[in-house]
């Protein structure tokens, strides 16, 4: 009995040295919704937009219920990017990052489970009992830079995720008008091919009168092929393009049945002024805050390395030994002796890695420069075209077609000649279109290489194309 009461104190110093290491390094969780917290805030901030991480909750279907709403109306552009940031699984997977990153945290905030060993050994009728506890020691001396390098990476994490949802709203709204572009070609082909359908058999009834020549009608015939080829071309493009935005908008088998309005927006007369932007894009861009926060992350890792570079392990425990009726404990060493391994490669490869990051941030941040120039620049002389065809080209051919409407009606010229210049109008119609196209591709290129929306336009566009010389005053005879 005494014996047992002679134990139990020291075995209960035991447990209490065992849970006390426990208590230090196991109080901590993975709860990576507050680090979902930043994406959801860019996304409202900057785009205006909801975003949800899918795990099966009530708001999930809250979610996919107001995807199907909007899917009922023709699409808009605001609509497509929602659909999109709700729906789209390459971004839902990108969350995930999100948890690996926090648990990473976590990770690096707990200590190494305590290393148990026990030994018997008989022999010459005794018997040797040996027990240890041993803590790595080096990692509570590292648990803190640990938790700072692990921060750096999820504050990384959660400026990728931010720019991934800044790139996919970029990415569908250019989608988008490619495919409303792409519906509205359509249809004036449609009109073209009708028309070219429509001169082909009138031609074909006139050489059998005998009122037009092989010739002319073999005109007419390749006029209805180039149009129902053209018709062909352009369904196969618009087929591809919505595809393309239904792979964005994460959509398949009914949902893909959507619409899409008559017309492209019309293009502004103003225009952001390049001075401030690339200044304003270095502030923004979440994927160059991403490359700091590696650059930070990379410089904590290498103080780290430096100051313990000589120390592999280095542990602190409790021994127990009972040989026969002795009984012994005490505290326990282990350290590792730097002979062979000193430390040199590891710390050589932090310090490559610093560089890298260094130097990724360095180009990051040019690129970033570039973009925005090359986005301005597209965005100016898209804006040019398309102002162009508005106030030149097209009032030129509205004037040119009222006056051969009025030369038909006169008998001056014949049909072939009216329709000839109305396929001439729809060529001018179709140059307006893809300016216009590229103009709002063009814009959601800047507002992603700026990273946010652009600000007010300060400046009016300027078409920069030359307009043709006035006509000259009818001249008068007496």
């Amino acid at each position: 009995m005494r014996m047992l009461r002679d134990r139990w104190p020291r075995r209960r110093r035991l447990v209490a040295a065992i849970l006390l290491l426990i208590g230090v390094g196991g109080c901590a969780s993975v709860a990576p919704d507050a680090a979902f917290e930043d994406a959801k805030q860019v996304a409202a901030d900057r785009l205006g937009k909801t975003v949800q991480w899918n795990r099966g909750s009530d708001a999930d279907t809250a979610a996919a219920a107001a995807v199907t709403a909007l899917l009922q109306k023709p699409l808009s552009e605001d609509a497509a990017v929602q659909i999109a940031l709700l729906n789209n699984r390459d971004l839902q997977a990108s969350y995930e990052e999100l948890g690996i990153a926090q648990a990473d945290l976590v990770q690096a905030g707990l200590l190494q489970n305590p290393v148990f060993s026990a030994e018997l050994l008989r022999g010459g009728g005794t018997t040797k009992y040996t027990f240890g506890v041993v803590e790595d020691f080096l990692k509570l001396l590292t648990l803190s830079a640990d938790r700072r390098i692990a921060e750096s990476e999820l504050q990384r994490a959660k400026l990728m995720v931010g720019d991934r949802v800044l790139g996919l709203a970029a990415s569908v709204r250019a989608a988008y008008y490619r495919a409303a572009a792409d519906s509205h070609l359509v249809e004036l082909l449609q009109q073209d091919l009708t028309a070219a359908q429509a001169a082909a058999e009138l031609s074909e009834r006139q050489r059998l009168a005998g009122n037009a020549t092989p010739r002319e009608q073999t005109v007419r015939q390749l006029a209805y092929a180039r149009a129902t080829a053209d018709l062909a071309r352009a369904e196969m493009q618009a087929t591809g393009d919505r595809e393309a935005l239904n792979r964005l908008l994460g959509l398949w088998g009914a949902d893909t049945d959507w619409n899409l309005p008559d017309r492209l927006p019309e293009v502004p007369d103003g225009r952001p002024a390049l001075s401030g932007l690339e200044a304003l894009a270095v502030s923004r861009r979440l994927d160059l805050a991403a490359s700091q926060a590696a650059l930070q992350s990379a410089t904590q890792a290498l103080q780290l390395g430096d100051q313990t570079r000589f120390l592999s392990l280095l542990g602190i425990g409790i021994g127990y030994e009972r040989d026969g009726d002795q009984r012994l404990k005490g505290p326990k060493l282990e350290i590792g002796l730097p002979l062979f391994d000193q430390g040199q490669a590891r710390t050589a490869r932090l310090q490559a890695e610093q560089r890298r990051r260094a130097q990724q941030l360095a180009g990051r941040a040019i690129d970033i420069r570039s973009e925005v120039r090359e986005a301005w620049q597209r965005l100016t002389g898209t804006q040019a075209m398309a102002l162009h065809y508005r106030d030149v080209v097209l009032p030129l051919y509205e004037r040119l077609m009222a006056e051969q409407q009025r030369q038909y009606n006169g008998m001056l010229i014949g049909i072939y000649d009216l329709l000839q210049g109305k396929r001439e109008q729809l060529e001018a119609v179709r140059g307006q279109l893809d300016a216009a196209r590229d103009y709002w591709i063009a814009r959601a290129d800047l507002e992603r290489a700026i990273g946010g929306p652009l600000p007010a336009a300060s400046e009016p566009g300027d078409s920069k194309l030359p307009a043709p010389p006035a006509a000259p005053p009818a001249a008068h005879h007496h």
